[in-house]
């Protein structure tokens, strides 16, 4: 009698918290995942995400029209790290690296914690912003609490780029609302370039380490491109970058070709105003300097290179747009994708160098002007 009242008890519970069915289904497929007994509330805590985005887009586990989208595991709260939130979202949305559909967005580790979920067939996005007060639960107090009580701001809206560009004034209502949390323009521009079927996986690289996808990042994968024509790296040699001016594109080149601030592969130099303006017409499109460099020759050849956005606005159709500056610069984006495999069309080489080592080390000091030294400008 006592098993059939706790069976009775047990189903009525489920009739009037159906909820409860999809929880222990989310703690089930983690446990899968992780392995019994190492499930936290932080793995929870990313399953619930995927959980609540899979019934709110109506997607089945798996769906690879979705992406999902996180800070996790660079946003920290209280001290603590955030990297088991990732697994959950996984055991539970099917959403994974390996499959493309899971991008890990660079982000400091003071900013809110998060979870954005997108389907490109119907272009809606769902983003979850956490509460700080639930990290720290236990297993059984989390298991326990509504999406009410874990997630601070719940927002779902269709990002189209159709729409966006067509309907330009109730985008800004929703920038200005900070409908995402403040990441509208992040999450719309990466979630509408990953739908693009041109867009590959180490550009989403680059993406993901500048948090969001704008003209700067896309030049620097297009001069990537160039020099895959141009200037190709044989076995034993390595780019040194030279970024004078930098811009986005710089994050470009960490992500991608591995050269980084730390390892000696990027210097950044600015140039001054009147610097800019002494430069001669044909180099004021100026990218900065490419080398590539052999360490057994102890020399380098280098481009001076150029990119020109305005082609880029131009084939956009975005020269004359007077609405948002966001809004053009994610058509760019969009229009950049279709010239991969010709990017000579924005890039161009301004000048042709070499250098041995002690010239490439005047390039790279203090106080120099390299396009001085080069000879691009007086």
């Amino acid at each position: 009698m006592k098993v059939k009242a706790f069976i009775c008890a047990f189903v009525t519970l489920l009739l009037v918290c159906p909820g409860l069915v999809s929880a222990q289904g989310d703690v089930q497929n983690v446990e899968d995942y992780v392995g019994k007994g190492k499930v936290t509330s932080l793995h929870l805590l990313g399953a619930k995400a995927a959980s609540m985005a899979m019934e709110e887009l109506s997607f089945a586990r798996g769906n690879d029209h979705v992406l999902a989208m996180t800070d996790a595991g660079y946003a920290m709260i209280g001290g603590k790290t955030t990297e088991k939130c990732i697994d959950g979202v996984t055991a539970v949305s099917g959403c994974t690296i390996g499959n493309g559909n899971l991008l890990l967005i660079h982000r400091g580790k003071e900013q809110p914690l998060w979870f954005a979920f997108f389907r490109k067939d119907t272009k809606d996005l769902i983003y979850l912003e956490v509460k700080e007060s639930v990290i720290g639960k236990s297993v059984s107090e989390f298991y326990t609490l509504s999406g009410a009580e874990i997630f601070t701001k719940i927002s779902k809206t269709n990002i189209g780029l159709d729409d966006l560009v067509n309907n330009p004034d109730k985008w800004t209502e929703n920038v200005k609302n900070e409908i995402f949390g403040g990441n509208e323009f992040s999450l719309i521009g990466i979630a509408n370039i990953w739908s693009n079927p041109k867009c590959s996986y180490d550009f989403l690289q680059a993406v993901q380490l500048h948090n969001h996808v704008c003209p700067g990042v896309s030049s620097g994968y297009l001069i990537i491109k160039y020099l895959d024509k141009k200037l190709p790296l044989q076995r034993g040699q390595r780019y040194k970058i030279i970024a004078c001016p930098p811009w986005c594109k710089e994050d470009a080149f960490q992500a991608i070709l591995d050269t980084t601030v730390g390892k000696r592969g990027l210097y950044v130099k600015g140039l001054t105003k009147e610097q800019k303006e002494k430069l001669p017409q044909e180099a004021k499109g100026i990218a900065g300097l490419y080398i590539r460099w052999d360490d057994k020759t102890g020399s380098g050849e280098g481009l001076a290179l150029g990119f020109d956005f305005g082609e880029v606005r131009k084939l956009a159709g975005m020269e004359n747009y007077l609405g948002p500056p966001w809004v053009s610069k994610l058509k760019m984006n969009e229009i950049a994708m279709n010239y991969l495999d010709k990017p000579e069309t924005m890039v161009t080489t301004l000048k042709r160098f070499t250098v041995n080592a002690d010239e490439l080390a005047a390039l790279q000091a203090a106080g120099i002007n390299p396009l001085v030294e080069i000879g691009l400008m007086q």
